[in-house]
């Protein structure tokens, strides 16, 4: 049966390709041209040209391989085998099975779409200038990116164990530490785990990964930003540095210059995203077209009713997924307040790139000075 529906597809998409249609929806399968005859079977003349719409959809590579004198005689036997089942088939009512004829007119819709309907969306795609000014105005902060440090630290905590006087003692300890072995590139690590009340980073030798200034977005407290982005040269160590966490020793790791792309920098760019819409939106326009130039009516009750056949396990096991895939109840707007607010008054994170450590939990980020 697959092999027959192959044959009748291909043969019904090799006349449509032709555009041998007659009128209404009866098109001729086996369509006549003035090429040079190849074969003949049931008064029928299979040419050259007609063969030519077969050849054309071949990979090249294929094409390739069959590019000898015995080599073609194979392919083309192929080919025209293929229109002799399909004439076989037809004259026996294939098309009147519906499981083929539902097939035949999926894949005619499938090529039409991806054929005369593609052609037309593409040759109408056009953007302005002053469109891509636009979305460039919109959209400039995605397209620009601003300074960023990478540091890893050392956390000296203040807290009902540890008063200030105490912890500001042990960090000028580790700084002077860190300071006399800063050329060994082990040192600050090792210092890390000695000393660090920062348990999230600690793992990583202290790592906190990429942040901007907290002025332009950073998560990290604005004392904090202020002694990494002092820093300049990769390995310098900052002062301590005082901050509602306690206090830190900082060593910048990495540097991130800030990026600014002008407008004729991302054109390209702009003019792709806009007719990748637009591609889409003219996709749904032309099918809605087409359903009012045909008068086109949807019975939504009688599509309720239809039986899809699914056994009764098969749904049971899919409605139990969804419940464990649905989403969550809408929460209370003053509850989603009190818990923003609750977020900002504890650390945040630093920013994590792709393929870096976990962020630190107990990092010195969230509340701004």
């Amino acid at each position: 049966m697959k092999k027959l529906i192959a044959v009748v597809i291909a043969a019904l998409i090799a006349a449509v390709s032709c555009n041998c249609a007659s009128s209404g929806s009866k098109v001729d399968l086996f369509p006549q041209d003035d090429g040079k005859v190849i074969a003949e079977f049931d008064g029928i003349k299979i040419t050259d040209k007609y063969l030519k719409t077969y050849i054309d959809e071949l990979n090249p590579y294929l094409k390739s391989r069959y590019n000898t004198p015995e080599k073609k005689e194979e392919l083309v036997t192929k080919i025209i085998e293929g229109e002799l089942i399909a004439r076989k088939a037809l004259k026996e009512g294939a098309l009147k099975d519906p499981s083929v004829l539902s097939k035949v007119k999926s894949t005619v819709a499938r090529f039409y779409s991806g054929t005369k309907m593609k052609t037309d969306i593409e040759n109408s795609l056009t953007v302005s200038e002053d469109e891509m000014k636009k979305h460039y105005e919109e959209n400039k902060a995605s397209f620009n990116q601003p300074e960023k440090a990478k540091a890893s630290h050392i956390l000296i905590k203040v807290d009902e164990k540890r008063a200030k006087a105490e912890a500001k003692k042990i960090a000028d300890k580790v700084l002077k530490e860190a300071k006399a072995g800063n050329k060994d590139p082990k040192n600050f690590s090792e210092l890390v785990k000695k000393y660090s009340d920062d348990e999230g980073s600690k793992r990583r030798g202290g790592d906190l990964g990429f942040f901007e200034k907290t002025e332009e977005g950073g998560k990290m407290v604005k004392a904090f930003s202020d002694a990494a982005f002092a820093l300049k040269e990769i390995g310098d160590l900052s002062e301590v540095v005082e901050t509602e966490f306690g206090y830190h020793i900082i060593k910048l790791t990495a540097k991130r210059e800030k990026i600014e792309k002008s407008f004729d920098d991302v054109k390209k760019s702009i003019e792709q995203t806009l007719k990748t819409d637009k591609r889409k939106n003219g996709f749904e326009t032309a099918v809605e077209n087409i359903k009012k130039e045909m008068n086109f009516k949807l019975n939504k009750d009688a599509i309720s009713s239809i039986d899809l056949g699914v056994p009764a396990e098969v749904q049971d096991s899919s409605d139990k997924m969804d419940k464990r895939q649905a989403p969550r109840p809408q929460m209370d707007p003053k509850k989603i307040e009190q818990l923003q607010q609750m977020l900002k008054e504890r650390p945040q994170p630093a920013e994590k790139k792709d393929g870096e450590a976990p962020r630190p939990t107990t990092a010195p980020a969230s509340k701004k000075q």
